[in-house]
């Protein structure tokens, strides 16, 4: 006979630690080994549940409905914990929020504030005004997607080998798709790019070429 109570009193733990959090606007000290105890704590009670299944139907079912309310439970406590570390994580600084945070969570945290960063780099780089001016008078009606897309070079110059060119990039661009990849191209990039991009980037302003055999 399997003793189901010390599963019972695992969970009213895990119900009480849920209760704090929601009652905290802060993080709650988490004991270092919280998580690799609950992931033992599914693996316990599934390979219990595998071992009653053929001898003891209503053995079975407790234990599924005890493993239901696990699952249910961690599940509130984890959407509460990591709504605030997703909170925090947009910060400069988060080195201050890490004290009552597991190993895991700091690793986390850590992930999405490198992230976020990165986004918000982007998003600097880029100004929605600076695309207005460059769309063409009869085209302003029109509503352009986020990510642009560079138009095909003319059916009379379909014929000419697209071999790639060396350019520098003048300006930030809006991320462009085009039929090898997409672009995301910064002020100073140097890059090769296929002849017919080099073409748009050069009528918009956006780029200039270099010799080939000049120094940089």
């Amino acid at each position: 006979m399997i003793d189901i109570s010390k599963y019972d009193k695992l969970l009213e733990d895990l119900k009480a630690m849920l209760f704090s959090e929601r009652k905290s606007r802060k993080l709650n000290k988490i004991e270092p080994n919280f998580y690799k105890n609950i992931h033992s704590l599914f693996i316990d009670l599934n390979g219990e549940k595998d071992m009653v299944v053929s001898r003891d139907i209503t053995e079975y079912m407790e234990i599924t409905r005890l493993l239901d309310e696990v699952k249910k439970n961690f599940k509130a406590f984890f959407q509460v914990r990591f709504e605030k570390i997703a909170k925090y994580s947009v910060y400069d600084e988060i080195e201050e929020y890490l004290y009552n945070m597991s190993s895991e969570e700091k690793n986390i945290i850590k992930e999405l504030n490198g992230q976020m960063k990165g986004y918000y780099n982007d998003f600097i780089g880029i100004t929605r005004q600076a695309e207005r001016e460059e769309i063409p008078a009869e085209e302003e009606e029109k509503e352009e997607p986020y990510e642009e897309r560079i138009p095909q070079p003319e059916e009379e110059e379909t014929t000419v080998v697209d071999e790639p060119v060396l350019v520098r990039i003048i300006k930030d661009q809006p991320p462009i798709a085009q039929p090898d990849r997409d672009y995301y191209l910064h002020k100073n990039d140097v890059l090769y790019i296929s002849k017919s991009f080099a073409k748009m980037l050069t009528i918009r302003g956006s780029c200039s070429y270099i010799e080939k055999g000049k120094k940089l």
